[in-house]
């Protein structure tokens, strides 16, 4: 599940370029330069001494594509208990998302990113992106086939494959890398909805929270509120 939230912040944070989360920045531009890829991303000079420009990418959202994005997601309609409120995460006017915990980006990347990004990005960029959302939905179903996670499988290879020719090598964390490798966790594990940590982090961990009285000792305080009840 950490990998799905890191992935979710890796796409999130480069398709509306947020400082401190995108994965491109100059140093990663510098590096395209370096190695001799993609020499329409490469750093341009800008009209004043020592200045560069960054020649924008076709996975980078325009400011009316950001807001169409974000409007989106803020007039997502949820049932009760489905996820946190997550129109109340979404920042329209600074463009951004805040205070998301990872089952709601577990809900953002298998059910709305696909849907919030149509129309706000490239068909090329969108349909990879969302392809690699329907993979995840498919490794997260209750009932899995091994013939299905073969293909599973072959498909993870080759959308990192297209996500490749699209993002930056600074796109390409180690966790990243680890999609491919899922289906091998999943026949060895069995279906990851009865294994995952959501239901201990929503519901357990959330009940010794309400017993923290002092900070300070937090073990003693959860072990005597535990004995009191």
């Amino acid at each position: 599940m950490h990998i799905e939230k890191n992935i979710f912040d890796n796409t999130y944070g480069t398709i509306t370029d947020q400082d401190g989360k995108t994965k491109d920045n100059y140093k990663a531009r510098c590096d395209l330069q370096d190695i001799g890829l993609r020499a329409d991303l490469h750093p341009k000079p800008g009209s004043s001494n020592n200045s560069k420009l960054m020649p924008k990418a076709c996975y980078q959202m325009t400011a009316k594509e950001k807001d169409a994005f974000f409007k989106v997601l803020k007039d997502m309609k949820l049932p009760n208990e489905y996820s946190c409120n997550i129109f109340r995460c979404v920042q329209v006017k600074q463009r951004k998302i805040i205070g998301l915990k990872t089952y709601d980006c577990h809900i953002l990347m298998e059910e709305f990113l696909p849907v919030a990004i149509r129309g706000s990005l490239p068909k090329r960029v969108a349909s990879i992106i969302i392809e690699l959302c329907h993979l995840f939905k498919c490794l997260c179903a209750k009932v899995l086939k091994e013939s299905d996670l073969d293909e599973l499988k072959s498909q993870s290879v080759i959308i990192l494959c297209e996500m490749e020719k699209i993002f930056p090598p600074s796109f390409f964390i180690v966790i990243v890398h680890l999609v491919m490798h899922l289906t091998e966790e999943v026949k060895l594990g069995g279906p990851i909805a009865y294994s995952w940590m959501y239901p201990i982090e929503r519901l357990f961990l959330l009940t010794l929270k309400n017993y923290v009285c002092n900070r300070a000792h937090l073990k003693g305080i959860n072990c005597r509120s535990l004995f009191v009840k």
